[in-house]
């Protein structure tokens, strides 16, 4: 059974190396859009903060015009120097408080400026990456279509497979497959092991062949198959 498991993922195997590298491309195309998101909302906050700022300073701006408003037309109902004087200084403080308040103004529309200088080329690429996450997913799509039906058929065999064997035996089958790039058993080729060809010695390769019991590789791992020429027609349900 475990021959037969090895060979069933080998096949699915394959079928996934006919999609290429399109899963992996297609995750680091979400994962740039994703940071490429994250910082557009980053500068859109502080777009957000700038134009709260603009906002308050216009309402501080016509606060001091009608401030300064209220202060010249004083000047006409003044009787004294000292009144004159006086009302000329808060004129004068409006007046520099307006200045500041334009220039601060300034700044934040160089700063908003820089800002939707930064917005805009990313903008434009996350609608390049869009258009070509698009096409790579539909191009696996398609990909998926043609091997779709081979794919959960072979998936259904190694379901049943997989209950007829020792739950031990799968556990150790799956952990050295995945460390071993899919290998989790191998057959024997001229007295080595068929994934690290490492030599076995010659009572090993008997046992192995004898089919009584799971052999492990003492190099790699890897459960250990007879030659193809050494397999019975029946097999014990793990081998």
């Amino acid at each position: 059974m475990i021959a037969r498991l090895q060979a069933v993922d080998d096949e699915l195997m394959d079928l996934e190396l006919e999609k290429g590298d399109l899963p992996k491309q297609i995750d680091a195309i979400n994962s740039e859009i994703s940071r490429l998101e994250t910082r557009k909302t980053e500068l859109d906050d502080q777009l957000g903060e700038v134009e709260k700022k603009k906002r308050v300073n216009e309402g501080s701006i016509e606060l001091h015009k009608v401030k300064l408003d209220k202060y010249q037309n004083q000047l006409y109902s003044v009787t004294t120097n000292r009144e004159y004087d006086a009302i000329n200084q808060e004129i004068e403080t409006c007046r520099a408080q307006i200045e500041s308040v334009d220039n601060a103004q300034v700044s934040l529309l160089e700063e908003e400026e820089e800002i939707q200088g930064q917005i805009e080329p990313i903008d434009v690429r996350i609608d390049a990456l869009q258009a070509d996450l698009a096409e790579r997913e539909e191009e696996l799509k398609s990909k998926h279509a043609d091997t779709e039906t081979e794919e959960l058929e072979l998936q259904h065999d190694r379901e049943k497979l997989i209950v007829r064997i020792k739950k031990p035996v799968v556990a150790h089958y799956e952990r050295i497959r995945a460390s071993r790039n899919g290998t989790g058993a191998a057959r024997m080729y001229g007295g080595a092991c068929g994934a690290c060809f490492a030599v076995i010695p010659p009572q090993r390769q008997a046992e192995v062949r004898k089919l009584d019991d799971i052999i492990l590789c003492e190099s790699c791992g890897v459960i250990v198959l007879p030659e193809e020429e050494h397999m019975p027609a029946i097999a014990p349900d793990e081998i």
